[in-house]
């Protein structure tokens, strides 16, 4: 590591205590978008109904037209299969109830009434926030604006998965570098990470670096982390993460679940590419490889390996204009420098399977969400948002329900009305790639090593065109109940035949 490149305004003697001792400062307000405190009052007596308000909100925020197009349901969701499946069968119709047509500033209160109810399938124990994550351990690096920008949507969006929705820690440690921040800079986040339950310890370069020679800086660190832990008797920390900002794990049970086929005492390096722009040609256009989607776990031996190699040291790396990409580099020098080679979880997409529908988007797969990239925008979507079912439903985010009528919902993205013909490609066609098979096939095809065992990839296809609705909003009501608003908007010049279509969907609380 050279010297000076750091400015550390913590000594490593103390990292590990301020990992213990917590400061309560309550700095970071969470904004009005992600918590309503809508009344969850069965009765319509005096004032609004939670309906109503909820309305009025999304008339407010989405410009929705004078008289809009309503249709709602209660889903009650209940413990099914303890392995995920990319199509759930409903055999209730989501369409059985007429859709009434509201006035937005003067609803009749019991148009929008939300009273009917639906028993949902859903994945593994639906009560269960408790588990120990405190063997992982993240580098990030980015900017002091950036974590603030958007009212912290980018914090934001750490804390749900590095605590347990409750600003209490989930185990999980974060490592963050800011970019040129000064003392106070640093101090003001590592309070707004502490007050929301984020166990991390924060520093700064104090000199204009390239991405590279950052994240080169944080493996240095995240290696001298774990020797601390490890000292003076702290968490064993075996598997350590480098990421990149705009990550999102939407399920750190499932990442854990993946890692655990490895072994964390030998040499491990893994790449977690999301979906199809993750992989690109090599040079001579005969394969396809990745270089891990902009997020890279490393066993501790691997990680001693990589800080021994002087290839992630060269003096260009400091160049901010023209030093490589940071994954790019780590997997080359890996490459020409060890026999560490790449092993990979892919996401939403697999080179080795033939994707039969192109016209599905890739959070539309049904596929279980590994990792997503962009999170605060990616597919128009604001994570933060979408990701609130969970508080509710642990399992239900992304996963896809095909009810008997040809309705089609992929919670927290969208909900489809298909008027031709659906069915399912045969499960037989899924790929799962076992230990030979990468061995022979997966690492001369692709440089790499897929593993994609037990994996559901089954494709839904369909004939005939289909009405989409966009998810737009999530809020929380007071007794624990998530609601969604799908929304598809009128195009043109709204009128009575082209008006705003929602549908609200009242995840219910089974927990009280």
């Amino acid at each position: 590591m050279a010297n000076g490149s750091l400015q550390l305004f913590s000594f490593f003697s103390t990292l590990v205590c301020c990992f213990i001792v917590w400061r309560n400062l309550d700095l970071f307000r969470e904004p009005d978008y992600d918590i309503l405190p809508i009344s969850a009052a069965d009765s319509l007596g005096e004032g609004l109904s939670p309906e109503e308000q909820y309305l009025a909100r999304l008339s407010r925020e989405f410009k929705l037209t004078n008289e809009t197009e309503w249709l709602s349901w209660r889903f009650r969701h209940v413990k099914d299969s303890a392995e995920w499946t990319t199509v759930n069968s409903v055999h209730n119709n989501f369409g059985s109830q007429d859709a009434k047509v509201v006035f937005t500033e003067t609803p009749n209160p019991l148009d929008v009434r939300v009273t009917h109810r639906m028993e949902l399938p859903v994945l593994g124990d639906l009560s269960s926030k408790s588990y120990d994550a405190s063997d992982l351990v993240f580098g990030i690096t980015t900017t002091y604006d950036k974590i603030l920008d958007r009212e912290g949507a980018l914090l934001r969006s750490w804390t749900r998965w590095l605590t347990n929705g409750h600003k209490k820690s989930n185990g999980a440690s974060l490592v963050l570098m800011l970019d040129q921040a000064d003392k106070d800079e640093v101090e003001e986040i590592e309070d707004l990470l502490r007050t929301n339950g984020v166990e991390a310890q924060v520093f700064a370069s104090g000199e204009p670096m390239s991405l590279t020679s950052r994240y080169h800086e944080l493996a240095h660190l995240l290696k001298s982390f774990g020797a601390i832990l490890s000292n003076s008797g702290g968490a064993i920390k075996r598997w350590y993460a480098l990421i990149e900002d705009d990550i999102f794990f939407p399920d750190i049970r499932y990442l854990q679940h993946r890692l655990a086929s490895y072994k964390t005492d030998e040499e491990v390096y893994i790449g977690l590419p999301s979906e199809q722009d993750d992989w690109e040609p090599t040079r001579r256009n005969t394969t396809t490889t990745t270089y891990g989607g902009g997020a890279v776990f490393l066993t501790h031996p691997a990680l001693n390996t990589l800080s021994k190699l002087s290839c992630f040291d060269m003096p260009e790396l400091r160049d901010r204009f023209h030093a490589k990409r940071w994954d790019v580099l780590l997997k080359t020098c890996f490459a020409w420098n060890s026999d560490v080679s790449m092993n990979v979880l892919p996401g939403f997409y697999s080179p080795d399977f033939e994707v039969t529908n192109l016209d599905v988007d890739a959070y539309e797969t049904g596929v279980r969400p590994l990792v997503l990239r962009n999170a605060l925008d990616g597919h128009g979507m604001d994570v933060n948002v979408a990701h609130l079912v969970t508080n509710a439903c642990d399992a239900c985010f992304m996963q896809r329900y095909v009810f008997h009528d040809n309705w089609v919902l992929t919670v927290g993205v969208s909900i489809n009305e298909h008027f031709g013909t659906i069915q399912h490609s045969s499960k037989d066609t899924k790929v799962v790639v076992t230990d030979s098979m990468a061995t022979n096939q997966s690492s001369t095809l692709h440089e790499v090593t897929i593993d994609d065992a037990g994996v559901d990839r089954t494709e839904l296809l369909w004939t005939g065109n289909r009405r989409v609705w966009k998810f737009a909003d999530s809020v929380m009501s007071d007794d624990g109940a998530v609601w969604q608003a799908y929304v598809d908007k009128a195009v043109g010049e709204p009128g009575p035949d082209n008006i705003d279509s929602v549908i609200i969907l009242v995840w219910e609380n089974m927990e009280r």
